[in-house]
């Protein structure tokens, strides 16, 4: 089988080399809302700290579920305010999408469709909210 999860030493925030900053229990709250603007700023977002940030990280394969993450998009930012950040390589037709809904939301939508494990790090650690 699969195994699922992560190895908790290299993902651990206090000592994870890819972030921009580390943060433990007593700092998490500034040491997340820095990621999140180095996020932002990484990726070519506006930053702001008080937009909420939704990332992805994933293959681009229909049990994975990024076609049900790009017909959400349009619907999530016609009434709310919410960046989102995307992560992931797969199937051509998804990896097209993917560019074509960041086109469609400048500002908002930034696709990256290539593996790049640094900036999985700052997404889990940068984001407010997970989409799995």
């Amino acid at each position: 089988g699969i195994v699922n999860g992560m190895d908790v030493s290299e993902w651990d925030p206090t000592k994870d080399k890819f972030l921009a900053v580390n943060y433990d229990i007593t700092t998490a709250l500034e040491g997340k809302a820095l990621n999140k603007e180095a996020l932002q700023a990484e990726v070519g977002l506006p930053v702001d700290r008080k937009v909420p940030l939704v990332a992805f990280i994933g293959r681009l394969e229909e049990q994975k579920g990024p076609d049900v993450m790009i017909a959400a998009i349009p619907e999530i930012l016609k009434d709310e305010d919410v960046q989102i950040v995307l992560l992931g390589t797969g199937k051509k037709k998804f990896e097209r999408l993917l560019k074509s809904v960041e086109e469609k939301f400048p500002g908002k939508v930034r696709a990256v469709v290539r593996f790049n494990a640094p900036l999985a790090h700052q997404m889990m650690a940068g984001a407010d909210v997970l989409a799995v």
